[in-house]
C-alpha cells in the first residue's frame, strides 16, 4: 500500500510539467525570457528559443524541424503569435525485499498558445490528462495575461503555478513534493517581475483552488531575488508567506544554478519550511535540499547525478536519503528522454527498516 502512494505521488507530481531547462546557464543564457514566451520560464518557446533547440540543445536537428508542429514558419506568421504543446509518458519501477511492481503512464497532454500585441501577451495552455483514468479533458488548466511596461518590469495575472526556488520540470523531487509547488497546485495569481541583466526580482500574491492538490484554500505572499556572477552562475532567495484556514506557512529556500563550464553544471536547493496548525498551534518545522551534477558528454545527451536528503520535521528523527544517476538525452528537437535509477531510504520511522530500495523511471517528452 505504501509503495502504491508512493508511486502514485511521483506521477501526480510529474503529471503536468512545464518545460524548463535551467542548466542553459552554462551557454550564458541567465534569463528564462531569452528562449520562453514566459518571462519566468517553461511553456511556449519563442522563435529564438526554437533555434537554440536545434542549434544548442538537440544532438540532431535543422531549422525546418524545430519548427512548432514541424509546420508553421515565425518568419510568416510573424513574433506575435507562439504555439505549441506537450505529450509527456512516464514507465516507472520500484523495488524493494517485499515488492516489485512497474506501471506506465500517460501523463501530459496540452497545446498551449500565446499572442502579443504591442506589449501585452496572453497565454492559454488547453488539455489536462487524468493520470488515474488515463484520459484527457479539454478544458484549461493554466492562463494567464502579460504585460511588459519597460524593458526590464512585467506584470502578469491569471491562473498559474507561481515561482519558487528552481523552476525544475521534475516535479518528484522532495523540494518540490514536500513543499507543495507543482503541478496540480495551479493558483490565482498576480507578480510583479523585473529582469535585468545581472538581477532578478518577483513580489507575487496567490490563492489556491479548493479543488487543486494543495488541499484547500492558501493566500500567499512570495518573493524571489536573483543575481547572475559572470554570466553563468545565478544565486537565488526565495521566501513564501501562506495562510489557510487550517494552517500558517513559512517557507524560506537558497538555490544556485552553476555553469561551470558549457558541460558541466550544478543545480542546487536547499528548502526550510515552518508550518503552524491553527487548531492546536503546534509547528512543524522541515528541511530539505537536492544536489544535481550534469556533464554533457556529447550533444544533447547529458549524464546526471542527483541526491536528496529530507527532514519533515526535524525535531524528530525521520529521514529521507536517496542518490542516483542517470541520463537526459535530446536526440532531436522536439524529443525528450530522460532516465534516473536511484536508492532511496527512511531511516528512523517506526514503522519502516532503514533498508534501501530500488526506484527509477524512464520519461518520454514529446514538444511540438
Amino acid at each position: 500500500m505504501e509503495a502504491a502512494i508512493r508511486v502514485g505521488t511521483l506521477v501526480f507530481f510529474l503529471s503536468q510539467m512545464v518545460c524548463a531547462f535551467p542548466e542553459m546557464i552554462r551557454h550564458h543564457y541567465v534569463n528564462c525570457s531569452a528562449c520562453h514566451v514566459n518571462t519566468a520560464g517553461g511553456g511556449v518557446l519563442n522563435a529564438y528559443g526554437r533555434t537554440i533547440s536545434y542549434e544548442v540543445l538537440s544532438t540532431w536537428g535543422s531549422e525546418k524541424e524545430a519548427r512548432a508542429f514541424y509546420t508553421i514558419d515565425p518568419e510568416k506568421v510573424g513574433t506575435w503569435l507562439n504555439v505549441g504543446g506537450d505529450v509527456r509518458g512516464l514507465q516507472v519501477h520500484e523495488e524493494t525485499k517485499m515488492l516489485k511492481r512497474g506501471r506506465y503512464f500517460w501523463m501530459q497532454g496540452n497545446i498551449d498558445i500565446a499572442a502579443t500585441l504591442e506589449k501585452a501577451t496572453a497565454y492559454l495552455s488547453v488539455g489536462q490528462v487524468n493520470t488515474e483514468s488515463q484520459s484527457i479533458r479539454w478544458i484549461s488548466p493554466r492562463y494567464s495575461v502579460a504585460y511588459q511596461m519597460t524593458d526590464e518590469v512585467s506584470v502578469r495575472g491569471g491562473r498559474y503555478v507561481p515561482l519558487f526556488g528552481i523552476n525544475l520540470p521534475q516535479h518528484q523531487f522532495l523540494i518540490k513534493q514536500n513543499l507543495v509547488i507543482g503541478p496540480g497546485t495551479d493558483r490565482d495569481a498576480f507578480d510583479l517581475q523585473y529582469n535585468g541583466e545581472k538581477f532578478n526580482l518577483m513580489l507575487g500574491y496567490s490563492k489556491s483552488l479548493q479543488q487543486s492538490a494543495v488541499r484547500g484554500e492558501e493566500k500567499a505572499l512570495h518573493v524571489q531575488a536573483q543575481t547572475t556572477v559572470q554570466d553563468s552562475h545565478k544565486l537565488g532567495l526565495s521566501y513564501w508567506n501562506g495562510d489557510a484556514d487550517s494552517y500558517k506557512k513559512q517557507m524560506i529556500g537558497l538555490h544556485g544554478v552553476l555553469g561551470w563550464s558549457e558541460k558541466f553544471y550544478t543545480l542546487a536547493e536547499v528548502d526550510h519550511i515552518a508550518k503552524t496548525a491553527k487548531s492546536n498551534s503546534v509547528e512543524t518545522k522541515s528541511l530539505y535540499q537536492l544536489l544535481k551534477l550534469g556533464y554533457e558528454l556529447k550533444k544533447g545527451f547529458h549524464l546526471q547525478m542527483v541526491e536528496e536528503w529530507g527532514r519533515p520535521d526535524t525535531s524528530a528523527g525521520v529521514e529521507n536519503q536517496s542518490a542516483g544517476a542517470g541520463f537526459i538525452w535530446y536526440p532531436r528537437p522536439h524529443f525528450e528522454i530522460e532516465g534516473l535509477w536511484s536508492r532511496r531510504r527512511t531511516l528512523g520511522a517506526s514503522n519502516q527498516s532503514d533498508s534501501f530500495e530500488d526506484f527509477a523511471y524512464l520519461l518520454t517528452h514529446f514538444y511540438f
